[in-house]
């Protein structure tokens, strides 16, 4: 077991977050929406606001191992709107495949849960995974998501598709 440090990234780690990126979509490129190319190309990723600019709405956790090496990340972005603006989405969930099994990606996903919910405005989570990635669907039913639908043919590969699955969880207390 090793031990492994979690905290928030910030504009150091900007360019360590880029790598993990474009190492998940290299090691599981059908579990996510974006290709490899189109990350390598992008000037502006997903979640770069969210590292340079964070704030107790949108922010990115990363889980680092203890050569300091980031592993994991895990984004939470809140809607912005003002009808939708009690919600947020957790996005780019990931832990690179050498430390599978070892409760690392629960312990990213539960921080980020803590860290949305302690913003009063925030009181509704949701989430998108592969219906595929079953290891995907197992962590976020035990972090208390509740799959609400599934869309198929959500993505396309070539020839291939793949159903998407969507989660929700309130605030406690929240229906």
């Amino acid at each position: 077991m090793h031990e492994i440090i979690y905290r928030q990234l910030g504009p150091a780690d900007l360019a360590e977050y880029r790598r993990v990126r474009i190492s998940c979509l290299e090691q599981y490129p059908d579990n996510f929406g974006t290709t490899v190319q189109e990350e390598i190309g992008a000037a502006v990723l997903k979640l770069d606001r969210s590292i340079t600019h964070a704030d107790d709405h949108n922010f990115t956790l990363g889980a680092f191992n203890t050569g300091k090496v980031l592993i994991g990340i895990c984004g939470f972005l809140a809607e912005t709107r003002i009808k939708t603006q009690h919600r947020g989405e957790v996005v780019q969930m990931f832990v690179d495949a050498g430390y599978n099994g070892q409760g690392i990606g629960m312990a990213l996903l539960q921080q980020v849960i803590d860290k949305a919910f302690s913003s009063p405005l925030i009181e509704q989570i949701i989430l998108s995974a592969v219906y595929e990635n079953k290891n995907a669907l197992k962590l976020y039913e035990r972090a208390g998501f509740i799959e609400y639908g599934r869309l198929g043919n959500y993505f396309k590969s070539g020839t291939g598709y793949t159903t998407q699955s969507f989660f929700v969880l309130n605030k406690p207390g929240r229906q």
